[in-house]
């Protein structure tokens, strides 16, 4: 009996030990709205590491920036009904993770949580991550994100994942195992309106340049992007061939100005596959492409020259989406890439074309399937489905509308065939 009692001391002992543990690792942080001391005790909170609560509002001032190289997990407060509390103000790059001295890097990032903050007015990039071995950022909002102003045009990303706008101009490249690992970016909301769209490079959330990441971006609203709004681009299988894409569950409703660079259709909701590097082995190369799947996301394209899908990765799943356009030349689904499978959308509005296929550099715009597709409540300029020349070996099931085929051995069901 003694022994029973001495045993259960012993166990509520450690179970203490090990509360008193948590709470003490976990810092919490006030905010002063303040940015001559907020940036400074953020800082040296986030310099520990560990998990750090911040409280109340911050104020990063016009610059000010939180640097991170340590395992760590931001977290703000939420109210009982979910509202977030936890608000910073203002900054540049307000949490970035940067990269490492050396390049390529030799060991892994750090990984990285940042979770229920409201930013607010910070310039340029609010969370900006170049170097890690994992992320989650979720249950954010994004508000008044003010662009970096320069000659040749303006820059605001909301959430920043990859190594592209941190490398000089000069020797920008792709970093191999700078960003690795789970990406998870869920439930974020983000509104990012501007004053000069058409001169704005505006990207909702951006993930490029990264190694074998299983990336997950979900639940989330993205608004008034002058560019494109949810974007995955160039990212290269790891050496043992890992690496994915999932969009899915997403809310996107586009500016209706947008940048025309670096190309006139703008601008525009989701975007995977290949840009920078498509004219290289990353577009054709199966050792290096990453697969994605776009799944139940709701896009609302209401730029003239929009596309509400762009798709430059071969093997991709684009099923279940809603996808609005409000422009004679705007396209819902734009491809230049093979080996897809488009099935089951929503097509509504109007645009030039509902499904536009062509190659584009190495990407081979054929080979790709199209099935199951509501085009109904959609009014083509042109013609439903528009198969380019050199695609080949495409099909498409319609009920009715049009197809017009310039390419190579391309099968249509259920739409007219037009040849001009």
């Amino acid at each position: 009996m003694l022994r029973k009692i001495f045993l259960s001391v012993l166990l509520i002992t450690g179970f203490l030990t090990l509360e008193i543990h948590s709470v003490t690792a976990q810092q919490t942080v006030i905010g002063q709205d303040n940015p001559a001391v907020d940036v400074e005790v953020v800082q040296a909170a986030v310099g520990k590491g560990g998990e750090i609560l911040l409280k109340g509002t911050f104020d990063f001032g016009e610059k000010g920036s939180v640097t991170i190289n340590k395992d760590v997990k931001i977290v703000g407060e939420r109210d009982s009904q979910g509202i977030l509390i936890t608000k910073v103000k203002g900054g540049l790059r307000t949490f970035l993770s940067p990269l490492p001295a050396q390049l390529p890097p030799q060991v892994p990032g750090p990984k990285i949580a940042i979770q229920y903050i409201h930013f607010d007015g910070t310039q340029a990039f609010p969370i900006y991550i170049a170097y890690c071995s994992g992320a989650t950022i979720a249950g954010n909002k994004i508000t008044n994100v003010r662009p970096i102003v320069t000659p040749q045009m303006n820059f605001s990303v909301g959430i920043m994942v990859g190594t592209n706008w941190i490398q000089p101009a000069a020797t920008r490249k792709y970093q191999p195992g700078a960003v690795t690992g789970i990406i998870t970016i869920v439930d974020n909301d983000l509104d990012m309106a501007n004053d000069t769209p058409a001169k704005t490079f505006g990207q909702g959330i951006f993930v490029h340049w990264a190694t074998g990441i299983t990336l997950q971006v979900s639940g989330n609203t993205v608004k008034n992007c002058s560019r494109n709004s949810i974007e995955a681009m160039d990212n290269y299988l790891g050496d043992d061939g890992s690496g994915s894409v999932v969009i899915r569950d997403n809310k996107v409703t586009t500016a209706t100005l947008g940048l025309p660079f670096p190309s006139p259709r703008t601008p525009n909701g989701i975007l995977v596959g290949w840009f920078l590097d498509g004219t290289g082995a990353g577009a054709s190369n199966p050792k290096q492409n990453m697969k994605a799947t776009i799944t139940n996301n709701t896009v609302r394209a209401l730029g003239e020259t929009s596309m509400g899908m762009w798709i430059a990765s071969n093997e991709a799943i684009v099923e279940n989406n809603q996808i609005i356009t409000e422009k004679q030349s705007a396209t819902p689904i734009f491809i230049n890439s093979g080996y897809c499978q488009i099935m089951r959308n929503k097509i509504e509005g109007m645009g030039a074309s509902a499904i536009y296929i062509s190659p584009s550099k190495s990407l081979i715009g054929s080979s790709n399937r199209c099935i199951e597709n509501d085009l109904s409540a959609f009014k083509a300029e042109k013609a439903e489905v528009i198969f380019e020349k050199e695609s080949k070996n495409n099909s498409v099931e319609g009920s009715g509308g049009k197809a017009k085929d310039l390419g190579i051995d391309n099968q249509i069901k259920g739409l007219t065939r037009i040849t001009e």
